[in-house]
């Protein structure tokens, strides 16, 4: 918005240029000087009024800023009285002072000036903005109370003029009376801060009839012709009605002030059309108009800018919510919004919602799959609670790309591939949704117990303590037993697994119903009542899960159909026999030798308990193997994928048209219906956007 700022010392002249260009007077009265910033607006409207309001200090105290918004006054017609009545009302109500005697009810004395805005429209022929704020003053004189506070209204009359100056869109008239000179005028020295070439500063000199002195005269004069300053605009000089003319009419004085510059020495004005009050006006609105259209390109941009954001946040507001029609409407287009994301996140389709390039943690079945790996990899390396031996190791085609995770000594400190800090990240975010505490598992996650005794000595103890009278044997219950202990790592890798998943799919469901519901009512309601408790128990469902995975596998006996197992086994047989026949043979590069007689008698002359300990190792290995493989795919598989993310009943499942449809039509009242704030918020935005959509059309209509 381009306007003008009258700015200039106290006792300027500056309510006599103000009177001049708005064509109504302001008072006089030394009680009611500027004490705060005026903003007269004046538009084309085709009844004439006087509408008056005083627009609150944002920092004001809120009770203050009620009882100040309060204040509205019309008026059909302008006079002398009733606008000096209406300043006085104004005075009260911010609760200044009008004379140095004045006290506020609790003895201390009322503020000289205020921060609040006095609001002039005047509805007429003409359309421009004016704002008059206080006179910049440095000495004042008088009671202790004036004089503490001295300094501080300085500061503040200052801060309200630079606020008004700094505005590139306002045009800034310096008023400064005739009898001192421009050049040093702080005025100037304020506006040259913010207006460095002294592009949009236009000098107005007042008072002519006060320069009694020829060389003070001609002072004024050369400033105005333009021999001295440097001001881009210049200067302008007028005589206004004084104190002393209080029963002149406009015409009036203008008609006097003409008679003034007609005679000697400021005749020699006459042809620069630039004395009186009519010059000024003309060359003010010639002003504005060019500013308008410099700053035209860059206003219509910010218009433009404002209008979308206001309308983007009226659509994230939705349709009006008033019935159970529409709310039933607005709550089911958060079901399809949160489905469609949850699609994409699922399929990684990442490029349709900018949503995901906010939030890697949204990437959610990338970061799942991350997770499924990384359990893979933990439980290979800290799944066995004993370490194979050498003897265990798998034929070498299945070991030359890496080392066997379940031989001796091999075991090591786990590091999840290529999400490094996943398990802190995920703890830290568990901390941010107690309502999983007493589901999540992630506490036992570090307590993989690790044995540094020799696996062959433990079973060869399991085996003394169970043995039966059989022959060289073992029962399928000692594999159980050893097979239960050597897997006791399973239960706390597993179910921490399981919790970080569940903190993936909480955090993403959070996140993205948020997105989808911006109103914090609707999102409490909804969250509290409907969803969360649905959401707990799918994650308890997915734990159970988990848990009944790990009893199928360790409490029962060992049974696969799983060729891999035999395969394993006669490879583990054959690896001993190898090694058998390497000790008894005659060894070259080309392999071992032995003589029929040797191969007839070959034996490793084993007692049967060392015999049955090393087969009841060969089983076990063997068997662990393909159980770890069959276990992981079914705890991805199941507990994770069909549990947490595809499944019917899993969380991401649980709002969708369903949920809403079940809804009562009270229930709907109570999450979707609108708070009388969200009304008003409402109601502000299409008014917003009407002003700002009327404002385009003006701008449109002046290219």
């Amino acid at each position: 918005m381009s306007q003008l700022v009258v700015v200039g010392d106290q006792s300027s002249g500056k309510s006599s240029v103000l009177e001049g260009i708005t064509g109504f007077a302001f008072p006089r009265d030394a009680g009611l000087c500027t004490r705060y910033a005026t903003q007269i607006t004046c538009r084309r409207e085709d009844q004439q009024s006087v509408i008056v309001s005083i627009i609150p200090h944002e920092d004001s105290d809120p009770d203050e800023r009620v009882m100040i918004k309060e204040f509205h006054k019309t008026l059909d017609e302008l006079t002398d009285a009733s606008l000096a009545n209406i300043f006085k009302q104004a005075n009260e109500t911010m609760g200044l002072r009008s004379s140095e005697d004045d006290e506020q009810t609790d003895g201390s004395a009322r503020p000289t000036f205020s921060e609040h805005i006095l609001k002039i429209e005047i509805c007429g022929p003409n359309h421009f903005t004016v704002i008059d704020v206080p006179g910049i003053f440095r000495n004042t004189e008088g009671k202790d109370y004036i004089l503490s506070h001295h300094y501080r209204d300085i500061e503040l009359v200052r801060d309200m003029v630079k606020k008004y100056m700094k505005d590139p869109r306002t045009i800034i008239l310096a008023i400064m009376p005739c009898n001192v000179d421009p050049a040093t005028q702080e005025v100037l020295k304020l506006a040259k801060q913010f207006d460095p070439q002294m592009t949009r500063t236009m000098g107005v000199l007042t008072k002519p009839d006060l320069a009694i002195e020829r060389a003070i005269q001609q002072i004024a004069i050369n400033h105005v012709l333009g021999k001295r300053g440097d001001l881009t605009l210049g200067y302008y000089i007028v005589k206004n009605r004084g104190p002393d003319d209080v029963t002149m009419s406009l015409a009036e004085g203008q008609m006097k002030e003409k008679n003034f510059f007609s005679e000697d020495p400021w005749s020699t004005l006459r042809n620069t059309e630039r004395a009186g009050i009519f010059a000024l006006k003309l060359k003010v609105r010639e002003l504005l108009i060019d500013l308008i259209k410099q700053e035209f390109p860059k206003l219509r941009a910010e218009v433009t800018k404002e209008l979308v954001d206001l309308k983007t946040q009226l659509n994230k507001m939705g349709p009006s919510r008033s019935d159970p029609l529409s709310q039933r409407a607005y709550l089911s287009n958060m079901c399809e919004n949160f489905q469609s994301i949850t699609r994409d996140a699922l399929s990684a389709n990442y490029t349709g919602n900018n949503i995901f390039s906010d939030s890697d943690s949204l990437r959610l079945i990338t970061r799942v799959v991350e997770a499924n790996e990384a359990f893979s990899n933990q439980i290979s390396w800290a799944g066995h609670t004993r370490s194979f031996t050498d003897s265990g190791k798998l034929h070498q085609e299945e070991s030359e790309s890496e080392e066997d995770p379940f031989g001796p000594q091999k075991t090591r400190s786990f590091s999840f591939a290529s999400r490094q800090s996943l398990e802190s990240e995920d703890l830290a975010e568990a901390v941010q949704f107690p309502e999983l505490d007493s589901i999540l598992q992630e506490s036992s996650a570090r307590r993989h117990i690790k044995h540094d005794d020799d696996i062959m000595e433990y079973i060869e103890l399991v085996y003394n303590n169970s043995r039966g009278a059989d022959l060289g044997t073992f029962s399928g219950s000692m594999l159980a037993a050893i097979f239960k202990e050597q897997t006791k790592n399973w239960e706390s890798i597993t179910l921490y697994h399981v919790s970080r998943s569940i903190i993936l799919v909480h955090q993403f469901i959070v996140k993205v119903i948020e997105e989808v519901c911006p109103d914090a009512h609707v999102f409490d309601t909804l969250w509290n009542d409907h969803i969360l408790e649905k959401l707990q128990q799918t994650y308890i469902r997915a734990i159970d899960k988990a848990k009944y995975l790990l009893s199928i596998e360790r409490e029962h006996l060992p049974f696969t159909l799983n060729h891999y197992f035999n395969d394993n086994l006669q490879k583990l047989q054959g690896e001993r026999l190898v090694s058998l026949m390497k000790n008894l043979g005659i060894s070259d590069d080309t392999g071992a030798h032995l003589t029929w007689p040797q191969v007839g008698n070959l034996s490793a002359n084993k007692g049967n308990p060392e015999h049955v300990r090393e087969y009841i190792h060969d089983v076990l290995y063997s068997y662990y193997k393909v159980a770890l493989k069959r276990f992981v795919d079914v705890v991805c598989q199941q507990a994770v994928f069909y549990y947490l993310l595809r499944g019917q009943e899993s969380p991401l499942q649980i709002f969708k048209y369903e949920l809403v449809n079940e809804f009562s039509d009270e229930e709907l009242e109570n999450i979707a219906g609108e708070s009388a704030s969200v009304k008003a918020q409402r109601a502000k935005l299409d008014r917003d956007i009407k002003d700002f959509e009327e404002a385009m059309r003006v701008l449109r209509g002046s290219k």
